[in-house]
């Protein structure tokens, strides 16, 4: 996996993360071929995304681009033929196993990434943040934590990239905006304790980090993570 120079996320879709990963899943599982997929996914847009397709004809380097962040969520683990392997979490989510929001919980409670030479968790770290300023977190403070080392980044791409990490945490459920402008604080849905048990940091050094395989990376993303019930159960 890539050494990033900081914290990193696909920009071709800024927000509605759960939408996508039901477009995704869909045209997974409706169309049998690559070249099916790469033309249905417009459908799909349609079907589940507000604002539909916008853009997207089809063409092979969109679909190129599209693919990119269905890999980054951990979507599509592998090619197999003419078909794409989706992973363990997108199989209970299309199976309805699992919410979207659930999905989007467990990617970020076990998303790691390698910045600038070191392992980071992400999630650990806002939510480190959080507990310092008891209970609340806004996107400068994001911006300004250090492991992310967004300041090697023009203001435009640090905004982007904070604004994305704010959309998925907002739409896991785990943080929610206040009445204070740029404010946020966590739902309570999940106590902060117990968030920051169950973020998983990767057993790894960073040169065993960048040479894992995309699959080895999305079955990191795709583990059952105990805080949800229908995985603390056992019954998945």
């Amino acid at each position: 996996m890539n050494n990033n120079e900081s914290l990193y996320f696909d920009i071709w879709r800024k927000k509605d993360f759960k939408a996508l990963l039901m477009a995704y899943t869909q045209t997974a599982s409706q169309f049998k071929t690559q070249e099916e997929m790469r033309v249905g996914f417009a459908e799909m847009l349609d079907r589940y995304v507000e604002g539909g397709r916008q853009k997207y004809t089809g063409t092979q380097k969109q679909w190129s681009s599209a693919y990119t962040l269905g890999r980054e969520l951990g979507v599509f683990r592998r090619k197999l033929g003419e078909r794409y392997e989706l992973s363990r979490l997108a199989t209970d989510f299309l199976n309805s196993k699992i919410l979207a929001s659930e999905y989007l919980l467990n990617y970020l409670l076990n998303f790691n990434q390698l910045i600038d030479g070191q392992i980071v968790h992400p999630l650990f770290e806002v939510l480190s943040v959080i507990r310092t300023n008891g209970g609340t977190i806004t996107k400068n403070n994001v911006q300004n934590i250090s492991a992310f080392n967004l300041s090697a980044k023009s203001p435009a791409n640090q905004r982007q990239i904070v604004n994305i990490l704010f959309h998925r945490m907002v739409e896991a459920q785990i943080i929610e905006a206040t009445a204070q402008k740029d404010v946020f604080r966590l739902t309570s849905k999940y106590s902060l304790e117990d968030l920051l048990k169950h973020c998983i940091k990767l057993d790894k050094s960073p040169q065993e980090f960048e040479k894992m395989t995309h699959e080895e990376y999305v079955d990191m993303l795709s583990v059952p993570n105990h805080i949800m019930r229908v995985y603390r159960s056992g019954g998945i």
